[in-house]
């Protein structure tokens, strides 16, 4: 399967999370699925099937990251546009456009109202 991503500049912010800075180019990359399951119920298919929809990320640290998600990639990192961060369900930041690493993230919500 053939997908086009965005490799982009980041900075590390002050609680060591990623921060977009820029876009600096995009590339063709041959991903490799699990062909034993269902194409439609594959974690990524869900995700890529969604994109532009506001969710909720929350990271196995407790942290909860909201915005729009604009794309994901075969390691489930998660670039979200207009990101916030929670902790214990209050707003602690306000970020442009973040990049999730897919290694930090215990579960993702989908279609979570804006807050």
């Amino acid at each position: 399967m053939n997908s086009e991503y965005t490799f982009v500049a980041l900075a590390l912010t002050e609680r060591g999370f990623i921060k977009l800075l820029y876009v600096v180019m995009v590339v063709n990359i041959t991903l490799i699925g699990d062909a034993s399951m269902e194409p439609s119920k594959k974690p990524l298919n869900v995700l890529t099937k969604r994109l532009d929809t506001y969710i909720m990320i929350t990271l196995k640290n407790g942290v909860e990251y909201r915005g729009t998600m604009v794309q994901c990639d075969g390691f489930m990192n998660i670039l979200l546009n207009g990101a916030s961060e929670h902790i214990d369900d209050k707003v602690t930041a306000n970020y442009g456009n973040i990049l999730v690493r897919g290694n930090n993230i215990l579960y993702i919500t989908i279609d979570v109202p804006h807050k």
